[in-house]
């Protein structure tokens, strides 16, 4: 028998486009140090296929 998980654990999807790069930058900065916000973040980024991705370095 699976045992049922009543866990309430939220996933927030976040996404840009180039142009708003910024705005993951400025999201993560703006919460608080040593902030447990118990949550997921999936953030999702569109690029061109040529375009080398910097998101790791900005988040």
């Amino acid at each position: 028998m699976a045992k049922e998980n009543n866990v309430n654990f939220p996933i927030v999807g976040i996404g840009a486009s180039a142009g708003g790069i910024s705005a993951f930058g400025a999201f993560f900065s703006a919460m608080p140090a040593g902030l447990n916000p118990n949550m997921a973040f999936v953030i999702v980024q569109h690029l061109a296929p040529d375009h080398k991705s910097i998101l790791t370095e900005i988040i």
